[in-house]
């Protein structure tokens, strides 16, 4: 029988933190213990509180981390730069502030994972894939992913300009349609419903081709990686940010309708992220699983099942360890193994730091040599002992440590 037949809003966010909880995701709740005080939340959690308070975490991270190295390191010398951990964070909320068009705000609930503090592409491939795996999980299967890029602001302004010069050589057109004014924001015509100004937009200029080099090395990179994982995908030229401006979007459609899960979409969200705390370096990746839900109130969305202590911290080293990596930690999950993962695939002292500060018992390193030989590290917190196995035999393995 599907799990969605016969389960409440209750049970699907158990689940959607069990699952979250396996790649590396943490409970708002959880880490607001380690956020300054002025920046910790009284109510439930929104899109906006939660990328502020985990920007507040990723900074106060960063300062604690660059305190310990100071301290170990001759005043004679120039410390390197710190590289900031990111925080992969997950919350539910009653409400939310961006329900998709056609749900009312009163009765749909939000499921949300957010990855603050990383500007590399895996963010949004891992917000899908873990999407994709809660509601596989649930028992309403995805049909595909649709995805587009709108690219960095220079990019959304020059796409806004040439939408904008189409749109006056159709204004007749828009006229007979009544959309005739788009001046304000000429990207606002793709989420009107009328016949006329969807034929319009069918052959209307493409964000795609107005992105810079940077973003257009960014969003091939998603569609490389997400093909590499086997997860179907399509370009969709009509889906466009909201006045949080982001620069990838994507929706994840169901293959049938779902008595709890309505729809799902997510995004990046660096510039907004820079004009909301005002710090330069701010990157930010999120997605949300909308649900109904009724028969679920406040108390249950904050009182989400606490995670259970990790037990191991997942260290990927290069873009290929990271992608390959999500084998790994699916094969934990399996084995009912908690685990933390870094999201730093470029800076072993970093992410052995962030290792023994988890208090976790072992460290899994995967690199690039480890991905050629289909093998994966196994040292303790204490880099007293050091082993190398194959991934099949990694959970016999690690249930002989006692993992």
């Amino acid at each position: 029988m599907n799990i969605s037949s016969r389960a409440s809003p209750k049970s699907f966010l158990k689940l959607s933190a069990d699952i979250s909880s396996s790649y590396g995701f943490r409970s708002m709740r959880e880490l607001e213990r380690a956020a300054p005080p002025a920046e910790r939340s009284r109510g439930t959690y929104t899109f906006a509180t939660a990328a502020r308070l985990c920007s507040s975490i990723v900074v106060s991270r960063a300062l604690i981390a660059s305190r310990a190295r100071l301290a170990t390191i001759p005043p004679t010398k120039v410390p390197p730069i710190e590289v900031q951990e990111p925080v992969l964070a997950y919350y539910a909320s009653p409400t939310s502030s961006y329900t998709p068009h056609g749900f009312s705000m009163r009765e749909t609930g939000e499921f949300g994972l957010s990855i603050v503090g990383s500007s590399e592409s895996m963010g949004e491939v891992l917000l899908i894939k873990v999407i994709a795996a809660i509601l596989e999980e649930w028992g309403a299967p995805i049909s595909g992913i649709r995805i587009n890029a709108l690219g960095d602001r220079d990019s959304q302004q020059r796409f806004a300009r040439e939408l904008l010069l189409y749109f006056r050589k159709h204004a007749g057109a828009l006229e007979a349609a009544g959309e005739l004014k788009f001046s304000d924001n000429p990207i606002e015509a793709y989420r009107r419903s009328s016949v006329m100004c969807r034929d319009i937009i069918v052959d209307a200029p493409r964000s795609v081709n107005f992105l810079s080099e940077k973003s257009r090395a960014h969003f091939r990179n998603i569609l490389e990686q997400l093909e590499l994982l086997n997860l179907p995908y399509q370009l969709d030229y009509s889906l466009v940010s909201d006045e949080r401006e982001q620069g990838v979007l994507f929706a994840i459609d169901l293959a049938g309708s779902d008595m709890i899960v309505c729809a799902s979409a997510g995004g990046r969200y660096d510039d907004f992220m820079r004009r909301m705390t005002g710090r330069k370096e701010s990157t930010a990746v999120h997605a949300s699983i909308f649900f109904r839900r009724k028969g679920i109130d406040r108390s249950s969305c904050k009182t989400l099942p606490k995670t259970p202590p990790p037990k191991v911290y997942f260290v990927q080293l290069g873009a290929r360890a990271k992608l390959q990596g999500l084998a790994v930690v699916d094969m934990l999950r399996a084995a009912h193994i908690p685990a933390l993962q870094s999201f730093d695939s470029n800076h072993l002292g970093n992410q052995l730091a962030a290792a023994r500060q988890s208090g976790v018992s072992h460290v899994l390193i995967m690199g690039q040599r480890e991905v050629l030989d289909g093998t994966i590290i196994i040292r303790s917190a204490d880099e007293r002992a050091q082993a190398t196995v194959t991934l099949s035999q990694l959970p016999r393995y690690l249930r002989t440590l006692r993992v």
